[in-house]
């Protein structure tokens, strides 16, 4: 019986791993006609947003829409033709507070080029050096009058200082036609047809 039983196992290893390889032969020979070109880890690609992303509207999980404005290459390669449209989700938001704006983080994950070829992408969008969009300081909301003596003044002159205390923070927005840089997260392979 244990003989049976140990025949049986390896007959089903057998067939399991000749399967596997043929499946990578498969792939081998399906790849055979393209190239891989890749894009470095840290490289940044430019978008223009398709709406309105509003931290006061906008949602985790939300589908964004972005459009490459112009070819990219790579060497003599155009690896992301013009009119691409890349997708994001917004990963984040932290709600205005006083004294400080609402924020947002959104990743890329998708690309789908317009003759409808698809790659996986990991890029977060960057605005003003930071992937965290908006969450900087709101606006003074009072000045106090301070005397000031520039130079050999034997008068002083009153001047309006800002004090500590700021208004409640604004909603953060990039509108529609805002261009947005990306930031790729990890090395990003595309394969094209050889030439």
């Amino acid at each position: 019986m244990r003989k049976i039983f140990a025949l049986i196992i390896t007959t089903f290893l057998l067939l399991l791993s000749s399967n596997l390889s043929q499946n990578q032969v498969l792939a081998e020979t399906s790849l055979r006609n393209y190239k891989p070109i890749n894009l470095a880890k840290g490289s940044f690609l430019k978008a223009i947003s398709q709406r309105d992303i509003s931290t006061s509207t906008a949602k985790v999980g939300d589908v964004e829409y972005f459009i490459n404005p112009e070819d990219v290459f790579v060497g003599e390669s155009n690896i992301i033709p013009k009119n691409s449209v890349y997708l994001g989700e917004v990963e984040e938001i932290v709600e205005a507070v006083e004294g400080i704006n609402a924020a947002m983080k959104i990743k890329i994950y998708k690309i789908i080029t317009p003759d409808k070829r698809e790659f996986s992408i990991d890029a977060n969008v960057y605005k003003n050096g930071s992937s965290t969009i908006g969450g900087d300081l709101a606006a003074v909301a009072y000045y106090t009058r301070m005397p000031h003596y520039p130079g050999d003044w034997k008068k002083g002159a009153l001047q309006l200082v800002p004090t500590s205390i700021r208004e409640m923070g604004r909603p953060t927005v990039i509108r529609a036609g805002d261009e947005v840089t990306f930031i790729i997260n990890n090395d990003l392979s595309i394969f094209k047809p050889k030439e």
